[in-house]
């Protein structure tokens, strides 16, 4: 009994210094949106934050194994869409993700302390939930920013999952991508959910892997309807998900 209680307690510090690190390079790259982007591009800036957002994880002890990298080309924008696992997902994107790219983001999310003012700074889209008609206009805000030539990024499940399942994909990033005739960039992810689960406050180890897929080129699948497109991206992102289980 003595013994366990002794293990919780040091569990508990573990943890706790996890949150003291992870929210320590969290303000240092607060600090470097806000700074930053008085006086340098995004694209200037990323070359600073993608290192420092890899730290975050490795200092918490989670282990991120990429492929796919070369499926395709890193200089290229494209509408980007992922599975959902984690609030660590804000990090590892950007850590691994070798492109500067905006995030189509829930509106609830800019009214957080520094966060908020963070995202709006770095040019993130608000979505508001249950909106029609300023989800139309944060969509084509989103297609004008990729006509502009730069990636966006979306989660089409819309929420993280809370057991490592992938939840269904909603039509938005659909019907964005089709509007802006934008090739589509699959990336599945496996392993975060454990290292931070929703509702779960503890910061625990984790091996993760972030796998690649080829676009789904807009010429491939202009034909197709927004479900067909939906189902087919859903699917694949599930293989890529699984692809080292």
């Amino acid at each position: 009994m003595e013994f366990d209680l002794k293990g919780r307690v040091i569990k508990g510090i573990i943890y706790i210094y996890r949150w003291i690190v992870a929210v320590s390079i969290f303000s240092l790259i607060a600090a470097l949106v806000f700074i930053g982007m008085i006086f340098y591009r995004p694209q200037q800036l990323y070359v600073l934050i993608q290192p420092l957002c890899r730290l975050l994880l490795k200092t918490i002890s989670v282990r991120v194994k990429v492929t796919g990298l070369e499926n395709f080309d890193h200089k290229k924008p494209y509408l980007i869409i992922c599975n959902h696992e984690s609030l660590l997902d804000a990090f590892i994107c950007p850590g691994y993700i070798p492109m500067v790219f905006t995030v189509l983001e829930l509106a609830d999310h800019f009214s957080w302390p520094v966060w908020g003012n963070m995202i709006r700074k770095w040019g993130n889209i608000p979505v508001k939930k249950g909106n029609l008609k300023e989800t139309i206009a944060s969509l084509d805000q989103a297609r004008d920013v990729l006509r502009n030539g730069r990636s966006i990024l979306i989660f089409p499940e819309g929420e993280r999952t809370v057991d490592g399942k992938m939840k269904p994909f909603r039509k938005g990033a659909f019907h964005l991508a089709k509007n802006a005739k934008a090739d589509i960039l699959p990336i599945g992810m496996k392993g975060l959910c454990r290292a931070k689960t929703k509702s779960d406050w503890r910061v625990r180890s984790s091996n993760v892997s972030l796998n690649f897929g080829r676009p789904l080129l807009y010429k491939d699948y202009c034909h197709m309807t927004i479900d067909e497109l939906k189902n087919r991206a859903e699917k694949e992102i599930m293989r890529l998900k699984n692809r080292n289980a």
